[in-house]
C-alpha cells in the first residue's frame, strides 16, 4: 500500500490496495460485493477469497484514509469490526460468514503465523543477533518476567482472574506486533486447550491496539523524565551500551537488511516451503519435548538456524519475501475473517474498560522497571534499554518501533528495537507456551 504523509486532520492519499490502484480496486471490489449479495459468486475457495479481499480491502482502505481512524490502526480495526457490522446489517451475505468460518476452521491463521514468525527471525542480521545476544537479550527476558509478575499483581488489584490478566490482556500486548495477538496466541491456546479459539483473535487485537496507545503515552512521559532527570533515568543520549564491544559496534555499523520483494517468483515458493518445513520440524521436536508446543519450538529452531548460519542467505531472503507478502496482503484478509467468524462478533466495549487499562499500564510499568534493572546489571543505559527492550516490545510491530523511537528522538536505536520486536516477541511466545499449560492444569481447565 502506497501512502503519502499528511496532517492528522486531513484524509490521507492511499493509492491502492493489494497492489491494485484504488481507481480500479473500488469498482472491482464493489462488483464482487454485488455478486455476493445476489448469490452469484463462484463456489468454493475462489468465491471465499474474492469476497474477503473485496470487503476487507475496502474497509482497510477506509481505515487508512479517514482522519483520526487511521491514527488508531484503522487499517486493521475497520476490517475486524466493520466486517461484523456489515454482516449484521445484511450488507454482507451469509456466504461471507460461512467462508470465514471455513477458512479459520481449516487453519488459515496458521498460514499467516508460519510466514511471519519464520520470516521475521530469519531476516535478522546474523552478526547483529550474535553480538547482542549476550547482553541485550537477557535484558529482554528480565523485562518480560517483570511485566508478567506485574500483570499478576494487577490481576489481584482489579479483581481480574490471573488467567485472563496474563494470557488475554498482558500477553497480546507483548508478542511483537499484531500477528501475535490476532493469530499466533489464538493458535497456541487452541493447541493447549484442544479446541478452536481463533475467534478470540479479534478481541486480543483490540487489546494490543489499546496497549500501543498506552505505550505511546508512556514513551512521551519517559522522554520528558529523561530530559529533565537524565541521571535518574540513565539517559545515554542515544547510546544504549555503556561498554560496547568491538564485535557489536562492527555488527551494528554493517548491519545487512533484505529487500521486501524479489523479481524471481520462485523465491516466494521457496519461502513458503521452508517456512512450512520449519513448522513441521517444530512439530516433530515438540513430540519429543511436549512441554514446548510446536509453534514455540519452531521459533527456537529459527533462532538456532539463524545464529549458527546453517541456512544460506538465499533461503533466509526467501522466507523474508514470503513474510512480507503475508504482512502486506494476508493480514487484511485474516482480520476480516476473524471478525466475520467470531460468534456474535468482536465487542470493543468489552475490552475498553478500566480494569483492562489498569492491567496493561501496570504490566508496561513492570516491563520498564525490569528493563531498567536489567540494563543496570548488564551495562546498558537505563533509558535507552527501557525504551527498546520494554516499549518497543509493547507495540504493533515494526511501524510501532519507528513511532516509539521517533517520539523519543532515538531512531538510531532501530536495530535494537528490531531485536526487541522479533526476538523479544518470540521469547514471550515461548514463555507463554510453557506457562499457559501449567496454569490451565492448575485451574482444571485441561
Amino acid at each position: 500500500m502506497i501512502q503519502t504523509k499528511t496532517k492528522w486532520y486531513l484524509p490521507r492519499l492511499v493509492r491502492g490496495m493489494f497492489g491494485v490502484h484504488i481507481k480500479y480496486f473500488i469498482p472491482i471490489a464493489l462488483m464482487v460485493l454485488v455478486a455476493a449479495r445476489f448469490n452469484m459468486l463462484p463456489p468454493g475457495f475462489v468465491g471465499m477469497i474474492a469476497i474477503l479481499m473485496a470487503a476487507g480491502g475496502l474497509l482497510s482502505w477506509l481505515g487508512s484514509t479517514l482522519p483520526l481512524l487511521r491514527e488508531v490502526g484503522g487499517h486493521l480495526l475497520l476490517p475486524l469490526f466493520g466486517s461484523t457490522l456489515l454482516y449484521r446489517t445484511g450488507i454482507l451475505p451469509e456466504f461471507a460468514a460461512e467462508s470465514s468460518k471455513f477458512l479459520m476452521d481449516g487453519g488459515f491463521q496458521m498460514v499467516f503465523v508460519t510466514a511471519v514468525l519464520v520470516g521475521s527471525i530469519l531476516a535478522m542480521d546474523r552478526k547483529m543477533l550474535l553480538a547482542s545476544v549476550v547482553r541485550y537479550v537477557p535484558v529482554l527476558i528480565i523485562s518480560q518476567l517483570c511485566a508478567l509478575a506485574c500483570a499478576f499483581l494487577a490481576a489481584m488489584l482489579t479483581g481480574t482472574s490471573l488467567y485472563d490478566a496474563i494470557f488475554f490482556i498482558a500477553a497480546p500486548c507483548m508478542t511483537g506486533g499484531t500477528s501475535g495477538a490476532i493469530a499466533t496466541l489464538p493458535a497456541l491456546y487452541s493447541q493447549v486447550l484442544g479446541q478452536d479459539v481463533s475467534s478470540i483473535g479479534g478481541t486480543m487485537l483490540a487489546v494490543a491496539m489499546i496497549g500501543t496507545y498506552l505505550a505511546t503515552a508512556l514513551v512521551i512521559v519517559m522522554r520528558v523524565l529523561a530530559d529533565k532527570l537524565p541521571g535518574l533515568m540513565g539517559n545515554g543520549n542515544g547510546q544504549i551500551l555503556q561498554r560496547e564491544s568491538e564485535a557489536l559496534k562492527k555488527a551494528r555499523e554493517n548491519m545487512a537488511t533484505y529487500e521486501d520483494s524479489s523479481a524471481d517468483y520462485s523465491q516466494l515458493g521457496a519461502g513458503i516451503f521452508v517456512s512450512a518445513a520449519i513448522m513441521v520440524l517444530g512439530s516433530v521436536l515438540s513430540s519429543v519435548i511436549p512441554q514446548i508446543i510446536y509453534v514455540a519450538m519452531a521459533i527456537i529452531v529459527c533462532i538456532v538456524l539463524k545464529g549458527t548460519g546453517l541456512l544460506p542467505d538465499e533461503i533466509c531472503k526467501a522466507t523474508h519475501y514470503w513474510s512480507q507478502f503475508a504482512i502486506k496482503n494476508i493480514v487484511v484478509v485474516l482480520a476480516t475473517a476473524v471478525g466475520l467468524s467470531s460468534s456474535g462478533g468482536t465487542s470493543l466495549s468489552s475490552v475498553l474498560n478500566a480494569g483492562t487499562i489498569i492491567i496493561i499500564l501496570i504490566t508496561f510499568i513492570g516491563a520498564i522497571a525490569g528493563a531498567m534493572i536489567g540494563s543496570k546489571l548488564l551495562g546498558l543505559y537505563r533509558y535507552e534499554g527501557a525504551l527498546t527492550a520494554a516499549m518497543c516490545a509493547c507495540n504493533i510491530g515494526a511501524s510501532g518501533d519507528i513511532q516509539m523511537l521517533a517520539i523519543a528522538d532515538r531512531l538510531e536505536l532501530l536495530a535494537f528495537a528490531t531485536i526487541s520486536t522479533r526476538i523479544g516477541g518470540a521469547l514471550m511466545l515461548i514463555e507463554i507456551s510453557i506457562i499457559f499449560p501449567i496454569v490451565c492444569k492448575a485451574m482444571g481447565i485441561i
